[in-house]
């Protein structure tokens, strides 16, 4: 075997949030731990690298919407049962005091001057559920106990290529190359955690294709569904995209912000969307007001606004200074389009994009341990499912990180297959000994442009097949994608990353034909634009890859949830919806 071999009871691939937490864990918990990430520094790596502001959890502090039961029956709701609650209590729900008392030792203010937490509702929340922090440096903490913790070692500048198998198909290690020096290298490991985030750049980030103008993170691809795929896990769900209203020319959150505060939104005619009647056949994209306000622009009564004219001063003013804390780009937004919310509606756009919206039940599919079906290899934070946001985030590294320690330590010795690490290695390197051809952004922009033609908001069966067909011709032209140097190489490699996913979510998004949304996801197919309940309600597509082609099945994550759904809307069909309504109360 070429190269040293670095080795550790555990690797943990993904420096954000949840690889930090779970390399604390595992260390505490007796493990050798080496942590990898494709910065030099995960000081501010990861989504939470910006800071962050808020974090969705319940605190069981004795009201009756702050408990673990009604977080878990509003979590299972909002993701459309589409999320095994199985797993998502003991793995994402139960641990939240547990991490906030985590996050609390790691120097993360949870609390307000006054030792309070302060906690606010959202339009989607069953209650005040919001705890709003100061968590400008929540991942230079994390990162910083990270680094000192004892049995941890940090690693920078490492993009991973694989995951290795041992001859029981058991994770046993990892591939990977440094980013500036081309070296490649090889981890031994008792067991692997791959905590890199979700899928970002899958279609254009932003509406106006600008990769770095964009509200979520630019520099996330989909690595870590091509490692698990690739070692024979699967992911779950990938066929939904999340669903916004932007600002025009400019993507940045505060849709949410403004309507809580009392914002309206008004059509291009100046008419109250929410107010609007529903018109039979007309298209909508989105669930809620999104989908309604998208139903306006569809139909031609665009552009829409959110109009706070109406509100007092004071009023505005506490929007102002909730949005510095929230999305403080916004203001800046405002100030530099001469807009004034108190005399100006703002103009927003409709945008979706392919990574995780508020309830999504996206990710790599995991059991209560956090283990995917491939032994020794586990998934953490939003990679994962289930794990909801920062909380998820938390939680499942806090959870994962002991129990990869406990596989690790109770498995046997790893050991390596000398020649699938030299196969990898030549196909890793092989870019680089490539001097023409295709140059890896022309390849990633083909690809988010067919995606975004085909698989993007508006599908349909000829679409999504002829979509098909042109990854094959990529898959192809992969080889002929060169490098001249390590940046341009990791560039490559999360190029073909997202090809491997893109013929994934393709293949889904073919096979779920029918639409179905829930507050800020969705899946539009114009052929199929209603929603088949009886096929599809709380019913979960897998996605896995066998080298060749994507391979697909289907499951129900949560029965009970599809069984009672299911009989609330035949008790809706008999005796229409108010009557339900009606029985309910009375029953």
């Amino acid at each position: 075997m070429d190269g040293n071999v670095i080795e550790s009871d555990v690797l943990v691939i993904g420096g954000g949030i949840a690889g930090c937490v779970a390399a604390v864990r595992a260390a505490e918990a007796g493990a050798s731990v080496v942590l990898v990430d494709k910065t030099r520094s995960v000081r501010r790596s990861g989504d939470a690298g910006r800071g962050l502001a808020f974090l969705t959890t319940y605190l069981d502090l004795g009201e009756p919407w702050d408990t673990p039961e009604v977080f878990a029956e509003w979590y299972c709701d909002i993701a459309l049962g589409l999320v095994d609650m199985e797993v998502a209590r003991p793995l994402g729900i139960e641990p939240l005091p547990a991490v906030c008392r985590f996050l609390e030792e790691s120097g993360v203010p949870l609390r307000n001057a006054d030792g309070d937490y302060e906690r606010v509702g959202r339009m989607w929340t069953p209650g005040p559920i919001v705890l709003k922090f100061d968590g400008a440096d929540i991942k230079p903490r994390l990162a910083e106990r990270a680094a000192a913790t004892d049995r941890v070692r940090i690693i920078g500048g490492v993009h991973a290529t694989s995951v290795q198998l041992d001859d029981t198909g058991r994770a046993v290690g990892a591939t990977g190359f440094d980013i500036r020096s081309c070296e490649f290298l090889t981890f031994r490991a008792g067991a692997v955690i791959v905590a890199t985030g979700n899928a970002e750049r899958v279609i254009f980030n932003s509406p106006r294709r600008d990769a770095f103008h964009t509200y979520h993170r630019p520099y996330h691809a989909t690595t870590g569904f091509a490692l698990a795929a690739r070692a024979g896990a699967v992911a779950a769900n990938i066929e939904f995209l999340g669903t916004f209203l932007f600002p025009r020319g400019f993507a940045t959150g505060a849709m949410g912000n403004l309507l809580e505060a009392g914002g309206r939104l008004v059509n291009g005619n100046g008419q109250l969307i929410a107010d609007l009647p529903d018109v039979e056949g007309e298209r909508r994209f989105g669930f809620g007001i999104v989908g309604k306000a998208a139903g306006e622009v569809l139909a031609g009564r665009g552009p829409v606004y959110i109009d706070c004219t109406h509100l007092p001063p004071a009023e505005i003013a506490a929007i102002s200074d909730y949005i510095s804390y929230d999305a403080p780009l916004f203001l800046e937004f405002l100030e530099q389009s001469g807009i004034d919310l108190s005399r100006h509606p703002v103009e927003f756009e409709l945008f979706n994009g392919a990574w995780s919206a508020t309830g999504s039940p996206k990710g790599v599919v995991v059991g209560a341990d956090g283990q995917t079906r491939v032994p020794g290899l586990f998934a953490a934070g939003d990679l994962a499912t289930p794990a909801y946001a920062l909380a998820g985030s938390l939680a499942s590294g806090y959870v994962i990180g002991r129990t990869a320690a406990e596989f690790a330590r109770s498995a046997a010795a790893p050991v390596l297959d000398a020649s699938a690490v030299a196969a990898e290695r030549r196909r890793t390197l092989a870019p680089l000994n490539r001097t023409s051809g295709i140059g890896w952004r022309e390849y990633e922009h083909q690809l988010q442009d067919l995606m975004t033609k085909y698989v993007g908001m508006d599908r349909n069966e000829i679409g999504l097949r002829q979509a098909a067909e042109y990854l094959r011709g990529y898959a192809a032209a992969a080889g002929e994608v060169h490098a001249g140097n390590g940046h341009e190489l990791m560039r490559a490699h999360e190029a073909f990353d997202l090809r491997l996913f893109d013929e994934m979510m393709t293949a889904v998004a073919l096979e779920r034909d029918e639409s179905r949304f829930s507050f800020l996801m969705g899946h539009y197919r114009t052929d199929r634009p209603g929603a088949d309940d009886q096929r599809w309600l709380g019913v979960s597509i897998l996605a896995g890859h066998d080298g060749e082609q994507p391979v697909l099945e289907h499951t129900v994550p949560t029965p009970s949830w599809r069984a009672a759904q299911l009989e609330n809307r035949s008790v809706v069909e008999l005796v229409g919806e108010r009557g339900a309504r009606l029985a309910g109360k009375v029953g």
